[in-house]
């Protein structure tokens, strides 16, 4: 039985009431291979290598027919259809009413899919949800921009001589697993704005070329 959590997102800009919304938790991904098997088990007498083989075979041919400028709509699964972008950096604001954007790239972007209403019919009567109890779980909304969170936790490590993943998550509205993903990034690469120490727990973040210069006891944060 698939379970559920409420989830709140804030206002938009912070204005009125937080709206709560239902989310599904995922068990887990399946691959193409368990979906073979689960696929093989409505009809045993054709063989998983048949419906691998067609399934690629489906993917080569959605590839060729979108490519051709069709949509496919297959009956009970859904439609789909090429979504597009410019690839080139013009400005996407035309000049004026006479502009015809001329010499501009464009490139594939995405698929769009659309599912067909028997599908949604299907899952409807098909589908009993339980929810996952632990009250409402809040979606951190981005506050500050990507300079504007950087710039924070400079002055917070002036202050303070360094930065937990917790005080970053906290002073930049971010949850720990988006803050944790972001501090990762800040912290690679001959450019990276910040530096870190200590391990699980006890990790830290500096500036960049602290350490070594400055002895920080990790083991008291």
């Amino acid at each position: 039985m698939p379970k559920y959590k409420l989830q709140e997102m804030s206002s938009l800009n912070g204005v009125g009431k937080n709206r709560v919304f239902p989310k599904i938790v995922t068990n887990r991904q399946l691959d193409t291979k368990e979906f073979v098997k689960n696929l093989h088990s409505y009809n045993p007498t054709i063989s998983e290598s048949i419906i691998e083989a067609v399934l690629t075979d489906m993917g080569d041919c959605l590839v060729r027919l979108l490519s051709q400028g069709y949509t496919v709509k297959l009956d009970d699964i859904g439609t789909f259809s090429l979504s597009l972008e410019f690839d080139d950096k013009k400005p996407v604001e035309m000049t004026d009413n006479d502009d015809k954007m001329l010499y501009r790239n464009v490139t594939v972007k995405d698929v769009n899919y659309k599912s067909s209403p028997q599908l949604i019919k299907h899952l409807k009567s098909q589908t009993v949800l339980e929810r996952d109890m632990g009250g409402v779980s809040r979606l951190y909304k981005n506050k500050y921009t990507p300079k504007e969170r950087i710039k924070r936790a400079a002055n917070w490590i002036d202050k303070h001589g360094v930065i937990t993943l917790q005080e970053y998550a906290t002073l930049n509205n971010l949850s720990r697993t988006s803050a944790s993903g972001e501090l990762k990034k800040l912290s690679q690469g001959d450019e990276a704005p910040f530096e870190s120490k200590g391990k699980g727990s006890h990790k830290v973040w500096v500036k960049a070329g602290w350490l070594g210069k400055r002895e920080i006891n990790v083991d008291a944060k």
